[in-house]
């Protein structure tokens, strides 16, 4: 059974409610919208039809019926066209807007699959994030999206502008909450294991903050029962986030050690002296992650200024081993 917070489903399941309504809605404009370019089009080649003939035989025409029928044919295009730029923009927000629907689809379902242990706090944080983020800028999507229908009509060249802006948004989202599920719970987790999972995180920590960390891992590492894998890469998420966030650290190793029955988890940074078990990014403090492991940890600042945590895991089962 999920042990994320009710109500960050409920949200999320909000969210999506709108989306789809909103999806309806655009299929039935863009249907009714298509049917009237139709129409408009096949009333525009009647008319160019006999403008055409009008000037072939100008003769057998009077000039009030030539300049009529030259302007009718006009109108008819340029109603044609604007119709057109409608169905164009209606199309291009139906596309953003199924990218939205598809994002939140993503959200419900990694929640629905989230499984580690979580704590209240922890549920409270992940509520927050889920309403601050992913839920606030879908309803900031279908607002803007609604705005740009509306401009369409008055100002089509800002329409596409706010297009263009959305489209953005929505890139922007995606990329935000692909880094926020996999925080949560990284999907690779599930199908390769903690270290090549903690290889690519770090290589995102690498990126996104510009410092250097060093990281290894040795002995035989192994699969181990998924909720355990979970909290290991949460407890290490969140001690690597501490040091770079609230430390200031620059300078990181961190090294895993797998022995026949425990885990050894090395990180030592440079950076400021921190309370050994302050609140962590996830809203708890590292001794309530460790007592979900069964573990334990020693936490020394060196002479140098180096700050070392050493964390001890026992290992439960691990049937299945990994290289």
């Amino acid at each position: 059974m999920s042990t994320a917070a009710p109500s960050v489903l409920a949200e999320v399941a909000t969210e999506q409610q709108k989306v789809t309504a909103e999806i309806r809605e655009l299929d039935l404009l863009i249907e009714s919208t298509q049917t009237e370019v139709n129409r408009l089009r096949s009333r525009e080649d009647q008319l160019k039809t006999k403008v055409e003939e009008v000037r072939q035989n100008p003769a057998n025409h009077q000039r009030e019926e030539i300049f009529s029928t030259t302007d009718e044919f006009n109108v008819a295009m340029s109603r044609r066209m604007t119709m057109e730029g409608q169905l164009g923009a209606l199309v291009a927000k139906r596309k953003l807007i199924d990218r939205s629907a598809q994002i939140l689809n993503s959200t419900q379902r990694t929640l629905a699959e989230y499984s580690a242990p979580a704590l209240p706090e922890e549920r409270k944080r992940i509520a927050r994030q889920v309403h601050d983020g992913p839920a606030q800028a879908m309803a900031n999507v279908v607002l803007q999206s609604e705005i740009s229908e509306r401009l369409f009509d008055v100002d089509a060249q800002r329409s596409r502008g706010e297009l263009a802006s959305l489209r953005q948004m929505v890139n922007k989202t995606l990329q935000e909450l692909r880094g926020f599920i996999f925080e949560l719970r990284p999907m690779i987790l599930d199908d390769l294991g903690l270290v090549p999972t903690l290889r690519r995180y770090v290589q995102t920590l690498v990126d996104k903050h510009g410092v250097r960390i060093d990281f290894s891992s040795t002995g035989r590492d192994r699969r181990l029962p998924s909720d355990d894998e979970v909290a290991i890469f949460r407890l290490i998420q969140d001690s690597l986030v501490e040091r770079i966030q609230k430390a200031q650290a620059k300078d990181l190793v961190l090294g895993m050690t797998w022995k026949e029955d425990v885990l050894e988890i090395l990180l030592q940074s440079d950076g400021k002296e921190l309370p050994p078990d302050g609140e962590l990014q996830s809203g708890i403090r590292r001794s309530e992650r460790l007592e979900l492991l069964r573990g334990d940890s020693t936490h020394e600042t060196r002479p140098d200024g180096t700050v070392v945590l050493n964390v001890k895991v026992p290992i439960r089962s691990a049937p299945q081993l990994v290289g």
